[in-house]
């Protein structure tokens, strides 16, 4: 059966509000802090979440400071251990720091510690090995001066040993100084022989050489890091990682050490927090445990929950799933809708439209750019009518990209399909669980999975094993494996004319596909509990 499965995936909704964004340091008056944008988690309250989840309650009364760390600075309050969270609380109410102070400096010392990780894990180029084989080349010629060195040395005391054990007996000075003559001069010689041999096989002074290689790793690595697109990371909007040397923020966490909260409070926490951030072209990492001293530091919020036996705190972006403490979706829906028209009359007194086909986004990226996953969902499923026609093409759009740029991050170089196909099944598999019962997302999945899984068994390479993701979405790729659809055909018809690109390819109407307009497949699939029944 070879029925084209662009008539199978006909029903797509275009929209011209897509964009391309990266995450890098971004200008302007609403960035002036540095931020690099992403499109999530700006509303989410991670420490709030985190803090519920680690007592088992379903919410719990936290102080202002809580509340309103969101983003990253959320994310790594919540990492650090109670003691650090207190100390930090303590600053805010004595009046020594802000809030706004103490998100900054969690921005900066997030920053800084995946930036570390980059430095230490990223793959290097030619020319960094180029420069490794230099420093090499340049602490074994350091070496082999000292080693030979140490041999002249010790020729030089076995003469001079002689020569004094002779001068004991004779006491004659002009005696000594002709026995040690010779020794002096083959020492003088054997010396700079060495130390010419050294420079040569360094290519200069070794201290210099190895100097010149740490400038260059450290230069090069802030450059590279610069140039990250953290994609779907969702480190969230004016809430997220800060550009290098952030002034503000440098400002912040210094102060911070000042009052106190030093390495011993948040080093556990803050590698957590690193370790779980996936890093383009490195991943997600593991915390090093071999400090030689590790009373020395507080446990991390997640060490706690192990020791009082409790499940560990989130680690990811805590809109994409359902997290005790969170709120109900209703409320999710009408924050949305107050956030945007906030905004809507903020630019009316500016004397601005909203032009939604601005191909530049820039109305679309002020109005939706601060929303997380779950909000974009409600305003893009619009299940109650509260939102437009063009916020709903407008939140569909930045789901969409935000999705594209978690599989650009898995193959930056477009060479490996499979792994952009995989990170984008993994993605929406961290979406919460309102997205997880959309028609929308089950079509997104099943296509991406059987792209995955078609393109693995094409290479012949190992396939990791991706559960079914829902009912519905087995269905879906059980038909596109019928018709031996064609992975390309596949992503362009889910995606507008490519994926996550142009169109936003939500498919809000399971018939609206032309499979179900031309019949009614037998729509019985195994579920967790035995067989299920899934209804058009």
């Amino acid at each position: 059966m070879s029925t084209s499965i662009n008539a199978l995936f006909s029903a797509t909704t275009a929209s011209s509000t897509a964009t391309a964004t990266k995450w890098k340091p971004a200008g302007g008056a609403a960035e002036a802090e540095g931020t690099w944008k992403a499109a999530s988690d700006a509303g989410s309250s991670a420490g709030s979440a985190a803090l519920a989840a680690l007592k088992g309650e379903d919410s719990v009364e936290l102080s202002g400071l809580a509340k309103s760390l969101t983003g990253v600075a959320g994310k790594v309050f919540a990492s650090i251990g109670s003691k650090g969270r207190a100390m930090l609380e303590d600053f805010v109410k004595s009046g020594k720091m802000t809030e706004k102070d103490v998100a900054l400096g969690l921005r900066q010392m997030a920053t800084n510690a995946v930036k570390n990780r980059f430095l230490n894990e990223r793959v290097p180029d030619e020319e960094d090995q180029a420069w490794s084989e230099k420093s090499l080349a340049a602490n074994k010629a350091q070496k082999t001066q000292m080693d030979r060195m140490g041999k002249a040395m010790a020729a030089m005391n076995e003469v001079r040993t002689a020569a004094y054990a002779a001068y004991d007996k004779d006491q004659d000075s002009e005696a000594f100084m002709k026995r040690m003559a010779p020794a002096n001069e083959r020492f003088i010689a054997e010396t700079a022989d060495i130390n010419r041999e050294m420079m040569e096989t360094a290519g200069g002074n070794p201290g210099d050489v190895m100097l010149q290689t740490i400038n260059y790793f450290l230069k090069k690595g802030e450059s590279e890091f610069s140039k990250l697109d953290f994609g779907a990371e969702a480190e969230g909007g004016e809430g997220g990682l800060l550009a290098s040397r952030n002034a503000k923020g440098e400002a912040a966490a210094n102060l911070m050490s000042t009052l106190g909260f030093t390495a011993k409070y948040y080093k556990n926490g803050l590698a957590e927090y690193a370790a779980g951030v996936d890093i383009p072209g490195i991943g997600r990492g593991q915390v090093d445990k071999s400090h030689p001293n590790p009373a020395d530091f507080e446990p991390s919020a997640k060490e706690e929950a192990e020791a009082a036996g409790l499940p560990p705190p989130p680690t990811t972006v805590l809109t994409t799933s359902q997290t005790p403490g969170l709120q109900g979706f209703a409320k999710v829906i009408q924050d949305a809708r107050d956030s945007l028209d906030a905004t809507y009359t903020a630019m009316a007194k500016e004397g601005k439209g909203v032009n939604y086909s601005d191909p530049t986004g820039k109305d679309v990226e002020r109005l939706f750019g601060g929303f997380d996953r779950r909000s974009l969902h409600a305003i893009a499923s619009n299940k109650d009518g509260t939102f437009s026609k063009n916020e709903q093409e407008a939140a569909q759009s930045v789901m969409a990209r935000q999705q594209k740029q978690a599989m650009d991050a898995a193959d930056p170089l477009g060479t490996d399909k499979a792994a952009a196909y995989r990170a984008g099944v993994k993605f929406l598999d961290e979406a919460s669980q309102e997205e997880k019962e959309s028609v929308n997302w089950s079509v997104q999945r099943a296509a991406l999975q059987y792209s995955y899984e078609k393109t693995m068994k094409e290479t012949g390479a190992p396939m990791e094993r991706l559960g079914n993701g829902s009912a519905l979405a087995s269905v879906l790729k059980d038909a596109l494996e019928a018709q031996d659809a064609k992975t390309a055909d596949v992503m362009k018809s889910v995606g507008g004319k490519v994926m996550g690109g142009e169109g936003t390819g939500y498919v809000s109407d399971l018939k609206s596909l032309s499979l179900f307009r031309d019949f009614l497949p037998n729509l019985s699939v195994r579920g967790a509990g035995g067989p299920m029944s899934v209804t058009v």
